[in-house]
């Protein structure tokens, strides 16, 4: 686990280990009607807000969905959540049942470099010649442990994005019935300024990345697509899609090691043989043992209205 708890006002937290195969009721990732954001057709990493200024809790759906559910409830208004605050499984070494892994992150041993696969490969947004926010990576990168590896999880066919979310589409917005959005915003020059450095040192963005003020009021309205989009095209080519948060999940070496020996003593005692596990540590291992060998809330809360389109 790592013993950093923050980085630029991003709050990391451990809620628990993750080390046996949670399974979530099927109709959480089945479902069509909860967790709904609008998204762009051709590239579902583009967000447009919410139907719903509500935050659906997401209970039996995640491992640790009562601690979810109350972290999200306590921190309602993104003023309160500083830049973000990230909770994170550790160690954790299985993705849920129906889920797989999205990206792995980790401190190079040998070339000095970070050590990516999957979603941690692209981490840029779409409005790349505006400031952003600090990517998932770099803060990550910040925290985890020379021996650390850090793992997203997604629902199985589902699209994974760069800001820690699990994205699915599930019809045309406006033919589904869907025409208005929720947005949560502060002025630009009231609560939002630009650095482009982070405790002494340079990010790595020469566009500077957004640090939100805190103590700041927020508004929330709901507005027809068309009158929040002046672009009929741009409005016909969204769709109605489902949003979860990655699972987090941070884990050792060591602790791959000991979930496979225990699986092979439980299966050896089971039937004489040791099973294979894709879903699980034996995943992990094959795919980050490389670097293993040495998601934010703020946008959970911004969620029924996203700050800016990424």
């Amino acid at each position: 686990m790592p013993t950093a708890t923050e980085y630029f006002g991003i709050t990391v937290s451990n809620i628990g280990p993750l080390t046996t195969t949670y399974m979530p009721p099927p109709e959480c990732t089945r479902a069509t009607t909860d967790h709904l954001v609008y998204a762009l057709e051709s590239s579902l990493g583009v967000g447009f807000g919410s139907p719903d200024c509500q935050i659906d809790p997401y209970g039996k759906c995640y491992p640790s969905g009562a601690v979810m559910d109350s972290i999200i409830k306590e921190y309602s208004n993104p003023k309160s959540a500083g830049q973000g605050f990230q909770p994170f499984h550790s160690p954790g070494i299985h993705c849920p049942e129906g889920w797989t892994t999205a990206g792995l992150l980790a401190h190079s041993d040998k070339t000095g470099s970070a050590y990516r696969s999957g979603v941690f490969t692209s981490t840029k947004s779409v409005n790349s010649s505006l400031p952003q926010q600090m990517g998932s990576d770099e803060w990550w990168l910040k925290v985890l442990e020379p021996s650390e590896t850090l793992a997203w999880c997604c629902p199985s066919g589902w699209a994974s994005l760069p800001y820690g979310y699990c994205r699915s589409s599930i019809a045309p917005a406006l033919s589904a019935g869907y025409s208005s959005a929720c947005y949560q915003g502060i002025a630009e020059t009231a609560g939002v300024v630009t650095v482009n450095t982070v405790e002494g040192e340079p990010v790595s963005d020469t566009d500077g990345i957004i640090s939100f003020l805190p103590d700041k009021t927020w508004t929330t309205e709901t507005v027809a697509l068309t009158e929040y989009w002046s672009d009929p095209s741009l409005v016909a080519s969204m769709v109605i899609a489902r949003q979860f948060p990655v699972v987090e999940m941070i884990y050792k070496a060591e602790d791959v090691k000991a979930a496979k020996n225990g699986s092979k003593d439980d299966e050896d005692d089971k039937d004489g043989k040791a099973k294979d596990d894709g879903n699980a540590a034996s995943a992990l291992s094959r795919v980050g043992g490389v670097a293993s060998g040495v998601a934010l809330i703020v946008g959970l809360l911004t969620g029924a209205g996203l700050l800016m389109p990424w």
